[in-house]
């Protein structure tokens, strides 16, 4: 796919995030009509039969990340991403077209200097499926979209993307923009960040997106959500936003531990 393909077209509708009174309302940008809904398509159609599983964990070290959600993802119900012991891990949520491969280890952001929006800063752990055992080295695969919605081509444009890699102690933080919600050919998708977590060796061991509270548009709201496709319903990854000083600038922080189905 050239990088001509990814480029989002602007369409005048007016969105902002809300509760977050620093971020002023902009365009969403919409999509290739033709790609997107391909692409949800193929998601629907394989949610719907359950014909996709967690692939990726499999993938030897590629960046291949996991597409679409499998059938043992629950999109639904109080006992999604709970296992016997009552852990509960995170849940899965689809890939999307806009992953791109390549993206560069970053010591702290993912956004470059000067990147426009409301600065972010997200901080947690990565445990393993028992809830305890702290993941080091393993890393954060992000991806999203800038605050006018825009995702980067990728290649030589990677801005927006990066991989962070946990401490000793299985800590991660990383800072970036508060994400643009965006108008695809379907609807409006809610603001939200694309992470794969990978083992020290590089395997895929779980795709998924993180979003923010008050969000309009999560859940049944979401219409990727309600097409089987996406997730956006497991408020256990909305994401609360508190007021901050993040790099000497007014933004906002977040804290997320995230909990491997497998390590």
């Amino acid at each position: 796919m050239s990088n001509s393909s990814l480029t989002p077209v602007y369409r005048p509708r007016i969105v902002s995030l809300p509760r977050v009174t620093d971020v002023a309302t902009r365009p969403a940008v919409e999509r290739s009509r033709r790609e997107f809904l391909s692409w949800l398509a193929a998601g629907t159609a394989v949610a719907a039969v359950g014909a996709v599983g967690c692939t990726a964990a499999a993938s030897g070290g590629t960046e291949e990340g996991d597409e679409l959600l499998g059938s043992d993802d629950a999109l639904t119900g109080t006992d999604a991403g709970v296992d016997a012991g009552g852990c509960r891990v995170t849940t899965r949520d689809a890939t999307g077209p806009y992953y791109e491969p390549g993206a560069p280890i970053r010591a702290v952001s993912i956004a470059e200097p000067g990147e426009k929006g409301v600065p972010l800063l997200v901080e947690g752990r990565l445990l393993g499926p028992d809830c305890r055992t702290a993941l080091k080295g393993y890393t954060l695969d992000l991806w999203q979209a800038s605050d006018a919605g825009e995702y980067s081509p990728g290649g030589s444009d990677m801005r927006l993307r990066g991989k962070i890699v946990t401490d000793q102690f299985g800590r991660y933080s990383f800072e970036s923009v508060l994400p643009g919600r965006y108008a695809d050919a379907a609807g409006i998708r809610p603001a939200h960040i694309h992470v794969t977590f990978r083992s020290p060796a590089g395997n895929a061991l779980l795709t998924s997106q993180i979003y923010f509270q008050g969000d309009p548009y999560l859940g049944k709201e979401d219409y990727c959500t309600r097409a089987g496709v996406c997730n956006s319903a497991d408020d256990a990854r909305h994401l609360l936003l508190q007021n901050a000083i993040v790099s000497k600038r007014v933004g906002k922080r977040s804290f997320f531990d995230a909990i491997l189905p497998r390590a």
